[in-house]
């Protein structure tokens, strides 16, 4: 079976695998499954799952590493690598290309013709689907590094709306100017930084005419005289139509202003009058400066940009007097308004306590359309604070439409976007209401009055009289300008009914914050003595809020000559508000009079361009707003000074806040205030307390459970409960939300017995903005004295209240960040019930992919980590977006020695008690890797001694090597053939890690079972003994190594007959050989099915990404796709790879078995070697004593030469004796240690398997119930 991936699949069915010998320095970076299906090359367009198949494209994702070492590094020199670890390597591909990795990015660099990075994402040893195959380091990066990639998008196949297919339509080409993309200029500063060439010739001239008017008013500002009779200008108007023409008569037009009579009673002092000739000379001066630049670079800004003349215009006017705002004249403005503005803001003071039902707005809807209300004049609020920072007069213009469109504006258009119905379909966008004059002065009144801006009159004189190019007469700003001048004037002037109404809330908000009963019993009764006849008496003087106006009878006549003063000049000649089709239009006073107007002659008009305002409507129109503005103002004026001070709008008067009186006792915690309140059922019925909220949305209830007062608490819930309507009624109350999504169970943890009152009818499932539920919330309130008893009484009423009566649902709680109850929970008793009696996903991650178990080990929660571990379905090899795990993540060493004792105490111990394992492996600085061994020995008192001891990979090298050497006779496994994880320094591969420790770990397991060397003081010492010396251990082995020839050589008698020893050795050779190959098989057909299991999901992944392209299916039908794809996805701890690496530990030791009977038949080898030497000695010496003649000359070298023959053959018979003592003792230790083995294998092998069985039963079960939560979504 091939692999999904293309490039795995062309790999491994191609010749390239046998040119990356050894395989183990080799690494395959892999494009990711989903790059290569779903991208193609931008040149070819070819797909990416075809290129994949050509050798050009395969061998370029194969680099080398020569020796197993990276570029740049020795093997023995960790400091090198330690330091080069953030250095880019370059690393030559297997057709001579190179690629320069650099951290966790790699980069087509020498061969390749385009230049391209991927990211490297994750590493995993791959081991392909053939006999004798070996591991492969393979990293997936995410996207190829050959040609250009381009992702290839599914498009939906819906049918496009009448609408969209319009839009679609290509237009016609047309060359013009307006196809070059042009600058964006927002102010006169971004004009001359775009255009340096026109700043320079500018700069010095601005320079000279800002100095000039500055030393025209360098001295103190005068004392303010008496008022002079009105002044203003009327400008001309201008008609351009080009910059350069505009530009050309642009002085002509500033400086022609003739004086009339304005619509306003704002008169200019003479101070202002001057500064205010200066600065329109100021900004003639400075637009003829600017017309007098280079023509060329005019002609320039006008071809590169879409500014006009009069834009040009405002923008110097607007430069100029910024530049001269804050230090000239704005504050000398504000030192000529400065008493005016002083007596304003101490009558602002007295009205803070204003409610918005008391200035006349009409409000529909009763407390709901208040709160709209006043939602809306908060916003207005905070736009208009935005005119204390502004820095001209035309900022402070633009903050004041921003502040009235804001305050006229639905709730519905302020997105200015079209809603859409429940049926899916788009609905028309709803018009912005239609508002009159009255309206908007009184809301533009509570705006001022709440805002808190000073030196408002010296505002209005700034914007009336200090803007000279636009009309400030007429028009939006004409008619905002008017309504803020009407509001200013009665603040200052007739503002006695307000103040009255606002001492009056605040006593009564005052006796109701105290508990002064008796206060609000007298203000609340209709015999009241304070209200008589709508006159105010007399306050005690203990009231800081108490203010009479010194000259009441001055003032009243002073507002008397001042109405008629309005009305003759509201009712001359001087001109329209135009009706320009704005933002603005919905509030334009278009009522029709009842007479035709009077004809009035047409006054000049300006040169003012209002492309601005025409853009927000199809036509526009002038109607004469001569007696219409004159009533509206006279109306509005006369309502508001009579004010409301009725005892319905007291009592319901609300705070800045949208605080009630109810809301204030409950705050306060005033339960007698709020018992005599709840007691007029005239002011507060139950309708009014079901839906009185503040500005936040948070309810009666709500604040209450919020407070410490229980008993409070409690009045107001009986309360509610005795005077609802219905339970529906309650259920619907309980489920109302504030600002942050939250209901009253959301609180419930201040005053957590109130679930024992109303539990059962609580929203348990409702989330906030956040996603948290009120279980969610409860979970987290860690500090709380009940917490135990609090959650638990929740958790039992949030799964009693569960419609399908089924054990509680943690998928329905989790947040916005994916945190699930396990997440947060602080308890291990609540923990252990929530993992035993609820439907939940122990191994669910968050959005940074922390499990429960991750969370808990990060903050120490040791308690709860012990917890986890007693649950089978937990995943202990999870990794975070890191790659870290749970042991990685932990918060110290501490909590780490914590971890690793509990993955002790999970392993299965030996006969005897003990338990010993590598429980841990990590990368170290000098880039080589520690293991953590421990062993744990059972006490008579029922504990366990722990013993901890670090050793590196060469330990285990060496630990074989001495083995080996004592005992050469005994089989122990000694490949130790391992990748290295360091071959990319800068992402070290976690998945070598992995496979180091568990194979180390499966060899430490194979010495503790051997039937020799589970007793060795050598094993026994490298597990508990923490430092241990390499070179006295080398010595103490080789001294025993000699001990035990000498002893074999003592103890054991040769063996003469070898062959009962190679009938032995053969048939055992047989037996294990069948064993071991039928091991094979079962490994290759286990990697089989990890890797379609691992293909399977990668397929389910691909899949959704199409599904998610399919725009008529239901949202709940996406959510059971992605639950089901995520029950397929093969766990970290899978049992099918622990099986895998116990079938490895398998096949190791019947492999070291093998070797080890194989010593006797070399041992027999050299036995008739022996022999042979011997019969050659003698056969020597018979042939020297047959041929030798029998002469004395002779006899001294026949002597020697018989000598010599005895010697070899008595050399030779010692070394076949000896020869055959060690083969008597091989054969038995040989023997006896496959009866060992043969004995462990099976009990090995039941006990793998029953823990493959068991792991995949815990599997399957955890995939069930996943697979039931993605159909429980579809059954909503």
């Amino acid at each position: 079976m091939h692999p999904l991936n293309p490039f795995l699949r062309a790999f491994f069915r191609s010749t390239l695998p046998s040119q990356c010998l050894p395989v183990n320095h080799h690494i395959l970076l892999v494009p990711t499954t989903e790059s290569l299906f779903q991208g193609r090359d931008r040149e070819t367009t070819a797909p990416y799952a075809d290129l994949a198949v050509s050798e050009e494209f395969l061998s370029s994702h194969v680099i080398r590493v020569p020796g197993g070492i990276p570029p740049g590094t020795t093997s023995k020199d960790g400091a090198n690598i330690r330091e080069s670890k953030g250095k880019a390597k370059q690393y030559n591909t297997l057709n001579g290309r190179t690629v320069v990795v650099k951290d966790t990015y790699v980069y087509s660099n020498k061969g390749f013709k385009s230049l391209t990075q991927a990211q490297l994402l994750t590493d995993a040893l791959f081991c392909p689907d053939m006999p004798e195959a070996q591991q492969w380091l393979v990293y997936y990066i995410s996207r190829p590094l050959v040609g250009s990639y381009d992702p290839v998008r599914i498009i939906p196949a819906t049918i496009k709306t009448a609408a969209q297919r319009a839009a679609d339509k290509p237009k016609p080409i047309t060359p013009s100017a307006s196809d070059v993309k042009k600058k964006e200029i927002a102010s006169f500063t971004e004009l001359l930084t775009a255009f340096p060439l026109i700043a320079r010739q500018l700069q010095n001239g601005l320079d000279r005419t800002l100095k000039e008017f500055a030393a025209q008013f360098e001295g103190p500002v005068p004392n303010k005289s008496s008022r002079a009779p009105s002044v203003s200008s009327q400008r001309s108007n201008y008609s351009s139509t080009s910059l350069e023409d505009s530009l050309a008569s642009l002085r002509s037009s500033v400086s022609g202003s003739d004086n009339s009579n304005r619509l306003s009673s704002l008169t200019i002092e003479p101070e202002e009058d001057t500064m205010r000739f200066a600065l329109e000379s100021a900004t003639t001066a400075a637009i003829d400066l600017f017309q007098g630049v280079d023509r060329q670079q005019l002609s320039l800004l006008g071809a590169t940009t879409d500014l006009s003349g009069p834009v040009v215009e405002r923008m110097i006017e607007r430069h100029v007097a910024e530049q001269l705002h804050e230090f000239i004249l704005f504050p000398r403005i504000c030192n000529i308004r400065r008493s005016e503005d002083l007596e304003l803001e101490h009558r602002l003071r007295k009205m803070a306590n204003i409610d918005v039902a008391q200035v006349g707005i009409p409000i529909e809807d009763g407390m709901r359309g208040k709160r709209d209300m006043a939602i809306r004049i908060d916003r207005a609020v905070g736009m208009f604070k935005k005119m204390g920072v502004a820095s001209s007069p035309q900022g402070m213009i633009e903050v004041l439409l921003d502040t009235a469109k804001t305050v006229t504006a639905t709730p519905t258009t302020s997105a200015g976007k079209p809603g859409v119905r429940p049926d899916g379909a788009a609905e028309k966008p709803s018009i912005a209401m239609t508002i009159n004059a009255d309206a908007l002065v009184s809301m533009l009144l509570i705006v001022v009055i709440r805002s808190s801006v000073r030196h408002l009159h010296a505002r209005l004189s700034y914007m009336r009289h200090f803007v000279f190019i636009d009309d400030v007469d007429s028009g939006e700003m004409g008619y905002v300008l008017s309504t803020f001048e009407a509001v200013l004037v009665y603040l200052s002037q007739d503002s006695d009914a307000l103040r009255i109404a606002a001492r009056k809330n605040a006593r009564l908000w005052k006796a109701t914050r105290n508990g002064n009963t008796t206060e609000l019993r007298n203000m609340l009764q209709p015999d009241a003595p304070w209200i008589a006849d709508g006159q105010v008496i007399e306050e005690a003087p203990s009231f800081d809020e108490s203010f009479r106006d010194q000259d009441d009878s001055s003032l009243s006549s002073r507002l008397t000559n001042l109405n008629l003063e309005r009305e003759q000049q509201l009712s001359m000649p001087n001109g329209n508000f135009a009706a320009i089709g704005g933002s603005l239009a919905h509030v334009f006073p278009f009522q029709k009079p009842p007479t035709p107007p009077p004809e009035a002659s047409q006054p000049k008009r300006k040169r003012v361009t209002m492309a601005s305002f025409r853009s927000a409507s199809v036509s526009s129109g002038y109607s004469s707003p001569s007696r219409s503005r004159s009533k509206s103002i006279d109306s509005t004026m006369s309502t508001l000074s009579t004010g409301d001070s009725s005892l319905d709008k007291i009592s319901q008067s609300q705070g800045l806040g949208g605080d009630s009186i109810l809301m204030m006792a409950i705050e306060n915690g005033q339960l007698a205030s709020l018992e005599y309140l709840l007691s007029l059922d005239q002011y507060f019925p139950i309708e009014f307390v079901l839906e009185d909220c503040n500005n936040e949305g948070v309810t009666l209830l709500v604040a209450a459970v919020q407070g410490d007062d229980k008993n409070l608490t409690s009045f107001l819930l009986n309360h509610i409960i005795r005077n609802a309507p219905s339970d529906n009624t309650l259920r619907a109350y309980f489920v109302r939300q504030d600002s942050k999504g939250r209901s009253f169970a959301h609180y419930l943890f201040n005053q957590p017995h109130l679930m024992e009152t109303v539990g059962e009818m609580l929203p348990w499932q409702l989330k906030d903005k956040n996603g948290q539920t009120p279980l969610f919330a409860l979970c987290r309130s860690y500090d709380h004295q009940e917490y135990r008893w609090m959650v638990e009484t929740a958790l039992t009423l949030a799964t009693n209240t569960q419609p399908d009566q089924e054990p509680l649902h943690l998928a329905d709680h989790i947040d916005n960040k994916g945190n699930t109850l396990l997440h947060i929970v602080n308890d291990p008793h609540l923990t252990a019930w929530l993992l035993r009696h609820c439907d939940s996903d122990v191994n669910a991650a968050n959005d940074k992919r922390f499990t429960p178990l991750m969370m808990a080990s990060k903050y120490g929660r040791l308690d709860l980590v012990r917890t986890f571990f007693g649950d089978a379905r937990v995943d202990l090899q999870v990794k975070d977006i890191r790659g870290l795990t749970a042991v990685e993540l932990a918060k110290d060493d501490e909590v780490r020695n914590r971890i690793d004792d509990l993955v002790l105490l999970s392993t299965r111990p030996a006969a005897d008690g003990r338990i010993t394992s590598v429980v841990r492996s990590f990368f170290v600085e000098d880039a080589t890797v520690r293991l953590v061994l421990k062993s744990g020995g059972p006490n008579p008192n029922g504990t366990i001694t722990v013993t901890t001891c670090r050793r590196s990979v060469a330990d285990f090298e060496h630990l074989a090597k001495w083995l080996s050497i004592e005992q050469p006779a005994s089989w122990i496994p000694t490949h130790f053939n391992l990748t290295s994880p360091f071959l990319i320094p800068s992402k070290p591969s976690r998945a070598v890690l992995r496979d180091t420790q568990l194979r180390l770990d499966a060899f430490l397991q194979c010495l503790l079972t051997h039937s020799t060397f589970s007793t060795h003081e050598m094993v026994w010492e490298f597990f508990l003994v923490p430092d241990i010396d390499p070179a006295m251990l080398a010595d103490r082995a080789k001294h025993k190594a000699e001990i035990r020839v000498e002893n074999v050589r003592d103890d054991y008698d040769p063996i003469i007959d070898t062959r009962e020893v190679e009938s032995f050795v053969s048939h055992a050779k047989e037996q294990l050989r069948g064993v071991s190959h039928a091991v094979k098989t079962l490994i290759r057909r286990t990697n089989a099915q990890r890797m379609l299991n691992s293909d399977l999901y990668d397929a389910r992944l691909l899949n959704n990404t199409g599904v998610a392209t399919l725009q008529f299916l239901p949202r709940k039908y996406l959510i059971a796709f992605e639950r089901y794809t995520k029950a397929l996805a093969p766990p970290e701890s899978d049992p099918l790879a622990n099986f895998y690496y116990s079938l490895h530990s398998i096949a190791n030791s019947s492999t070291a078995v093998l070797v080890a009977l194989g010593r006797p038949t070399s041992l027999i080898g050299s036995m008739n070697q022996a022999r042979r030497n011997i019969e050659r000695a003698l056969g020597s010496l018979s042939r020297q004593s047959r041929w030798t003649p029998n002469i004395g000359l002779f006899d001294e070298t026949r002597r020697s030469i018989a000598a010599e023959a005895e010697e070899k053959a008595t050399k030779a018979q010692g070394e076949l004796d000896s020869l055959g003592s060690e083969l008597r003792y091989t054969q038995q230790t040989v023997a006896a240690e496959l009866a060992g083995w043969q004995e462990q294998h099976v009990k090995f092998g039941r006990r793998m398997l029953k823990d493959l069985a068991k792991g995949m039963v815990v599997k399957e079960k955890a995939r069930l119930e996943s697979m039931k939560r993605a159909l429980r979504e579809l059954q909503r």
